[in-house]
């Protein structure tokens, strides 16, 4: 490096023969052309295009956010010899507002507002002292007294026929004067509005200062990058099926938002799987002791306190243990907390977006296709009839394109119909996963109990046995052959006292499990109906009772 800086020097001295001064400092134009976002973060990319004179110059790019990670910012001017970058920094920067006179237009419309309400209070107070007024005329009118007598039936109607219209008028026009003040309140809120913006202390932003030696006049393609938080991205997939199809169409997409404090328009995106968060190196253990109790009992026994400072003691001499603990603590809080929205067996991995992508910074959603695949699969129908009689369509394939599919939603279709949402487990190239796909109306399903009834075995019919009928029916409603599987169960004895025996059918026609379960593969032609019975009955001592019966 100091061998460089050598080369440099002579270099660097000739153009500050020719340019006594650093020149002016240059603002130039950038705008963001890349950005890569990660889990947690983003690295925007900023390019900038200027003409420099031979000499030493200072370029600066100007309102940047002021959420930058100071410690980010690189720079670079791309492949041009004829100019060296010596260093770049960063400062905060206060726009502060320059429409002076917008200003004072929005002062006088408030003034004039804020008079208009004042008159509007003032009518106010008006009308209702006209309505105590009418009040006080009713009610004095209306009861009698030494110097008047109740007034006469005419009089009273004359008198509320006066009262009527007078307070009609009186509310109306305190409706209309209610109604102008609030639209006057609106009004005046977003005059204010306009105002604090104008009138603040001046917005935030972060100012980037390179400082460039040029050798000779030339055109230099300024490149700076900056990490900004606020800025997130996760997968999301559709899965649709049609009818007849031997595939599974899957349109991998990612949902990505940010509040960096700058909008992205117009950009080259790039999502990243790697944790920056982590850091570049494993972190290292410190020493974990382990000791006697009894030692430490004795050590604490043997220090003599300084009652006046009892902790500095304590700390020094009695709880070393929990000070080499505290330095554990103390290393691993310099780690930098992992992500878990990443399976640690994934491989860090990357997506270029093809199109370019605007992204504001409002923290909405955006959705961007990363891929579509179509991924060959063979399907069958599950259905467990005991639980639900439904049938659920599961695909078995393989993922053969060059993408991981990451941990995400996955939304299902079969044809245009959403079926459900379900999440997709990590998946690596060349590696065989399932999809459920969701339950499917076209296969009915459908169980009956037909029969059950008690009797009693043995010469003095101490035995107790219940036996069960079961009907399970399904039909295929699809133009296609479909496989089906049904899963049904028997009960399964933990007493040597109870016997459970299958009856009907014969294990030729179906698998039996030692859990109890019972499996049935159909192969359903288009339309095909099909039906089976299974019988079993459990037997046991009938003075006892047994439990998980129906």
């Amino acid at each position: 490096m100091f061998y460089c800086l050598r080369l440099l020097l002579p270099a660097i001295g000739a153009m500050l023969v020719n340019s006594q001064l650093l020149a002016a400092t240059l603002v130039a134009e950038s705008r963001i052309n890349a950005v890569t976002v990660y889990t947690d973060r983003a690295v925007v990319t900023r390019t900038a295009e200027l003409q420099l004179p031979a000499g030493l110059h200072e370029v600066a790019l100007e309102q940047l956010p002021f959420r930058i990670d100071n410690n980010s910012l690189q720079a670079s001017l791309g492949a041009d010899a004829t100019a060296t970058l010596l260093d770049v920094s960063s400062a905060p920067q206060i726009v502060l507002p320059s429409d002076g006179n917008r200003l004072q237009q929005l002062n006088s419309q408030l003034q004039d507002i804020q008079r208009q309400e004042r008159e509007i209070s003032d009518r106010h107070d008006v009308l209702d002292n006209q309505k105590t007024f009418l009040v006080e005329i009713q009610a004095g009118t209306t009861t009698p007294g030494k110097d008047h007598p109740l007034p006469g039936i005419e009089d009273l109607k004359s008198l509320m026929q006066l009262s009527e219209t007078n307070l009609e008028r009186i509310l109306a026009e305190q409706r209309k004067l209610d109604h102008l003040a609030e639209e006057l309140q609106q009004h005046e809120d977003e005059l204010e509005s306009q105002r604090a913006h104008l009138a603040g202390d001046g917005t935030h932003y972060k100012r980037a200062v390179l400082r460039i030696a040029v050798e000779k006049p030339a055109r230099i393609h300024l490149q700076l990058s900056y990490i900004l938080n606020d800025a997130t991205w996760h997968p999301a997939y559709d899965a649709r099926l049609r009818d007849g199809d031997d595939k599974v169409e899957i349109s991998y997409q990612a949902i990505v938002r940010q509040s960096s404090g700058e909008d992205w328009s117009d950009v080259d995106l790039t999502l990243s799987t790697a944790q920056p968060n982590l850091g570049s190196a494993a972190p290292s253990l410190s020493p974990w002791i382990v000791d006697t109790a009894n030692d430490r009992f004795k050590k604490m026994a043997n220090t003599k306190l300084d009652m006046s400072n009892p902790e500095a003691e304590l700390s020094e001499e009695s709880f070393d243990l929990a000070k080499e603990k505290s330095k554990a603590s103390a290393k691993l809080a310099e780690m930098p907390p992992s992500s878990m929205e990443m399976s640690s067996a994934i491989t860090s991995v990357s997506f270029h977006i093809p199109s370019r992508i605007t992204l504001n910074s409002d923290g909405s959603s955006k959705k961007v296709s990363i891929a579509q695949i179509q991924l060959p699969a063979t399907f069958r129908y599950l259905t467990t009839p005991v639980l639900r009689e439904a049938a659920y369509l599961q695909a078995n394939t393989s993922n053969i394109s060059a993408y991981p599919l990451l941990p995400g939603t996955l939304n299902t279709y079969l044809g245009n119909t959403f079926v459900a949402s379900s999440q997709l487990s990590a998946v690596m190239p060349g590696e065989s996963f399932e999809l459920a796909l969701g339950s499917d109306e076209a296969m009915s399903i459908k169980r009956t109990l037909i029969k059950r009834y008690t009797d009693y075995t043995g010469f003095t019919g101490a035995r107790k046995r219940v036996t069960y009928e079961f009907r399970i029916n399904a039909q295929n409603n699809h133009g296609t052959e479909q496989l089906l599987q049904i899963n049904d169960q028997l009960p399964v004895s933990r007493n040597e006292q109870i016997k459970v025996t299958l009856l009907e059918p014969s294990e030729q026609s179906m698998s039996h499990g030692d859990d109890g379960e019972l499996t049935w593969n159909w192969q359903l032609k288009p339309g095909e109906k099909r039906s089976t019975t299974f019988k079993f009955s459990v037997e046991y001592p009938k003075e006892i009772a047994v439990t998980g019966l129906e």
